[in-house]
């Protein structure tokens, strides 16, 4: 029965960003899918990053430049989704998190799930995003972030094997 609800769970963890009707389809739209959690006061989005997370780890690409890109498409996240949020909102957060693998099951023949990492959060004031302040929404990907946006990395992301 345990093993059933650990493989149920882990079925729907993969299975549910790609049915999801906001999930990045379109050239150039930032992989993964994004929910609006909350829409007023401290309003939330939340973006499941596992596609791109998982790219980074099967490309080995460097932790360094993965966060920037983390980073850049968080931004992008937010440009993309900040009309969703009412005018009362204070506060908009977009939490990104990724999907964490769990050791291979030979009864499977899968890796089992190993539970959702919160990697970052990226916040900012409504007013100053709504009025696109700085260019925010058009920032080069290498540009430091303007001073009234605070992304703060909570966890690391996963060692190429």
């Amino acid at each position: 029965m345990r093993s059933s609800v650990r493989t149920l769970a882990a079925a729907l963890a993969l299975a549910l960003p790609a049915l999801s009707p906001l999930a990045a389809s379109a050239e150039g739209a930032v992989p993964g899918a994004v929910s609006v959690a909350r829409t007023t006061e401290d309003a939330l989005i939340i973006w499941d990053a596992s596609p791109e997370v998982a790219g980074f780890v099967t490309n080995k690409t460097p932790e360094d430049q993965a966060a920037a890109q983390l980073r850049h498409d968080a931004l992008r996240v937010a440009a993309a989704n900040v009309s969703k949020i009412e005018s009362s909102a204070k506060t908009v957060t977009i939490r990104v998190i990724y999907n964490k693998s769990g050791p291979y099951s030979q009864v499977y023949k899968a890796e089992t799930f190993g539970g959702v990492v919160r990697y970052a959060t990226l916040v900012f004031p409504y007013k100053d995003a709504a009025g696109d302040k700085d260019h925010w929404k058009t920032l080069d990907a290498k540009a430091p972030l303007p001073g009234w946006i605070k992304y703060t990395v909570l966890d690391k992301l996963p060692a190429a094997p």
